[in-house]
């Protein structure tokens, strides 16, 4: 298989890293206390650090996402899912728990306070791209049966012409949820220019050791770039 960057991507958000890291032969289906303890400790790191700051929209890793959505016209009525995440972890409480594969990326998106989200590659039938949407592109929604079309220009991640997540790192489709079930994973952080490929290299780090330690994974690691745009494995 293979994921693609196309180059209209780079266009928008100049200076754009992704840590993508897939991972084989894992097990999600146990409860990792290790895991959880860890995302306990970030969801309360996360939210003392956004209060330092007033909001989560004004954190200095969330405020240019805002920016460089509103750019390509994204509303802010469709926020960031790292914003989204810091304004939970901000209101305080027990955190939530999806399952040990998501409480261990959420962990790591709070953690750097960037975005990181995943897909199971047993539901993905390729090609796999980050690129703007076309004609024909269908995004089914979380809670939804049916899927819909979308507007042609918008940046996600697609499967084909199933769009995986729309407005690029708003929301995730109902396809390729990661379940307890899941065996292969396509893990993925995006790190701005304005954060910096350093950041990006530090979460490929991060994600890469804890899915050999946590879930004993095969992994393939890669730093994507306008420079390398292209993972294979």
């Amino acid at each position: 298989m293979q994921f693609r960057i196309d180059n209209s991507i780079f266009a928008h958000f100049p200076g754009l890293s992704l840590a993508v890291v897939v991972a084989e032969g894992l097990d999600n289906s146990r409860i990792l206390p290790a895991v959880s303890e860890e995302w306990r400790r970030a969801w309360v790191r996360a939210g003392q650090e956004a209060a330092a700051y007033g909001n989560a929209q004004s954190h200095p890793r969330v405020q240019p996402w805002r920016e460089r959505l509103r750019a390509i016209g994204v509303s802010s009525k469709f926020p960031s899912s790292i914003e989204a995440l810091l304004r939970r972890a901000l209101k305080g409480g027990e955190p939530f728990s999806i399952n040990a594969l998501v409480d261990f990326y959420n962990t790591v998106s709070l953690r750097y306070v960037v975005p990181v989200g995943g897909f199971d590659l047993e539901q993905v039938r390729g090609p796999l791209e980050l690129r703007l949407t076309r004609e024909g592109d269908q995004f089914t929604a979380l809670g939804e049966e049916e899927p819909q079309p979308v507007q042609v220009g918008e940046v996600a991640y697609t499967d084909g012409q199933t769009i995986l997540t729309r407005h690029f790192v708003w929301r995730q489709s109902r396809t390729a949820l990661i379940t307890p079930e899941t065996r292969r994973v396509f893990l993925v952080s995006e790190s701005l220019g304005e954060v910096g490929p350093q950041v990006a290299q530090a979460v490929l780090e991060e994600m890469t050791n804890g899915l050999r330690r946590y879930f004993e994974a095969e992994v393939h690691p890669f730093l994507l770039s306008e420079a390398r745009p292209l993972a294979e494995w």
